[in-house]
């Protein structure tokens, strides 16, 4: 399925967003790190209908199931949904924000996340940030604090070929993760080695 660029997309919470990241990935965090952010969040959205949270994200419905029983939570959801509403009642001059920043704090240990971060990842996934660009997010990062290549495919247990495949995305904007990426303005230069730069270079002239 061809990629479709959202037809607006609030600014400063995206920018915001993108810095955010950099700041958590520069704390050592790694991009699953955020699952349980993401999906709590999109679940109490959709008062924890799975069906309208996958057909609101354009994802299968079994996708975010499977991700609810690998965070924990697939015996749970009756609970987290009859919690989110309590505190719904019960706060109901609270923002959003603060209301699910202390709902994830109950139900997620770790990571534990600042008001602030909370509230730009807040930003961030309601601009439709795609969870699957957190780690292109990621790779551009690494390239751009010099973290080695095995260090990389150690952390993310990444293949360099399924990494390359990644970041081929990145600087074309016209793709999911190069759109989403585009205001941190990645160049082939700092993607590809001078060597490849070259072979591509070659093909363009054939």
């Amino acid at each position: 399925m061809s990629f479709k660029s959202p037809i607006f997309v609030p600014k400063p919470k995206w920018t915001k967003g993108l810095s955010t990241l950099t700041r958590l990935w520069n704390r050592g965090l790694l991009p699953q790190d955020l699952d349980r952010h993401y999906f709590l969040h999109w679940f109490v959205v959709y008062k924890g209908n799975i069906i309208q949270t996958a057909k609101a994200l354009d994802i299968h419905r079994n996708t975010i199931q499977g991700h609810f029983l690998e965070l924990g939570y697939s015996k749970k959801s009756v609970k987290l949904r009859h919690s989110w509403q309590l505190m719904e009642e019960k706060s109901q001059k609270m923002s959003f924000e603060n209301k699910f920043h202390a709902f994830y704090n109950r139900f997620s240990g770790k990571p534990r996340f600042s008001s602030e971060e909370n509230n730009a990842l807040i930003g961030l996934w309601q601009a439709k940030f795609p969870f699957k660009t957190l780690t292109p997010h990621y790779l551009l990062w690494a390239i751009r604090t010099g973290k080695p290549k095995d260090w990389v495919e150690k952390k993310l247990g990444y293949s360099y070929r399924h990494k390359a495949r990644l970041l081929s995305n990145v600087v074309k904007t016209k793709t999911r993760d190069g759109f989403w990426l585009s205001p941190l303005k990645p160049t082939v230069k700092e993607i590809y080695s001078a060597r490849y730069r070259t072979i591509l270079a070659g093909k363009k002239r054939r």
